[in-house]
Formats: structure tokens, C-alpha cells, sequence
């Protein structure tokens, strides 16, 4: 249990070296989102509690992993796209350009996305592993799947996972 204790995300240790890189080669903007990150992340171990009496800065992140990250920086991604999208019907082309740079910088924290038919793929699995059929109540069975599906939540969101799991046991065709 140790082991997972004193591990760090490998996107924690690539985040903080970004910060570095920014600096040395005056990126303002990469700096600017990479710090804005970083705050995030800090303030999201913090808000969980841990099991030392005395966090300090260094003990609250290395608990933190990839997975916990990946939340966080879809969080960032979802208030650049609405941002954008109000600079846009303010007329401020200016500001949006200034978004949709920070908008590929947070991409680039993500993992190559799955495709819907990836998920479905994984989601008609777990069914079948489940041994699921339609006379076992459809979409009352939701939850049981969504347990069960063990997918990457970096590279498959969640509201996407839950529309295809429901999509499966709602559809008329077998599983």
C-alpha cells in the first residue's frame, strides 16, 4: 500500500515541468493555463481528505493520480468552450483566439479519445460478462453496468459512457 502512497501522476510531474519550460521560453499563455491547472489540482487533493494529520503541499499531490487529473482539466476545457462562445456573441475575436490557444494546450493533457463505437464495443462486453439479457429490466440494470465498465475516464467521459450504456439496454436488439 505504500508503493501507490508515494507514487506521482506522471501528468502531475509533466505539468510541472511545463511550468519551467513556459518560464525559461517567456510562453505566457502556456504558463498562464499550466499554473491555472496546477491550482486546480491543488485545491482538488486538498478538498479530499487524506489520511495524514499534516498536509503540506508536497504530501496532498502525490497521492493524486492521472485519473483524478483528467476530471480537472475536462472541467478547464468545458469553461474555455463556454468562454468562447460568450467573447464570440460579445464580438471580442480577440479574447476568443486567446481561448482556443489555451483550448489546445488543455487538449493536450488528454489522452486520445475513444470513439462511441469503442465504448459500445466495451459496454456490449460487460453486458454479456454480466450475462444481462432484456427480461432482466433494460435500463434498470444502468447502474449495475456503469459499475462494472472499468474505462478510462480520460479517454472515455462519462456522460458519453452513460448515453451509450443507455442506448444499449434500451435498444431493441440483442445483446
Amino acid at each position: 500500500m505504500r508503493e501507490t502512497e508515494t507514487k506521482i501522476s506522471p501528468l502531475l510531474i509533466k505539468l510541472k515541468t511545463e511550468v519551467k519550460d513556459a518560464l525559461r521560453n517567456k510562453d505566457q499563455v502556456k504558463l498562464n493555463v499550466v499554473r491555472g491547472l496546477l491550482s486546480d489540482v491543488t485545491y482538488a487533493s486538498k478538498s479530499v481528505p487524506s489520511s495524514s494529520s499534516s498536509p503540506s503541499s508536497t504530501s496532498i499531490q502525490i497521492g493524486i493520480s492521472d485519473q483524478d487529473i483528467y476530471p480537472i482539466v475536462n472541467r478547464a476545457i468545458k469553461r474555455h468552450k463556454e468562454s468562447i462562445d460568450q467573447f464570440s456573441k460579445a464580438g471580442r475575436m480577440d479574447l476568443v483566439e486567446i481561448e482556443k490557444l489555451e483550448l489546445d494546450i488543455l487538449n493536450s493533457y488528454l489522452p486520445q479519445p475513444m470513439t462511441e463505437q469503442e465504448i459500445e464495443l466495451e459496454v456490449i462486453k460487460v453486458i454479456k460478462k454480466m450475462g444481462l439479457t432484456k427480461d432482466d429490466g433494460g435500463i434498470k440494470n444502468m447502474g449495475k453496468v456503469m459499475k462494472e465498465l472499468n474505462l478510462d475516464i480520460g479517454r472515455a467521459p462519462k456522460n458519453i459512457v452513460a448515453q451509450v450504456v443507455k442506448n444499449a439496454l434500451s435498444s431493441n436488439d440483442s445483446y
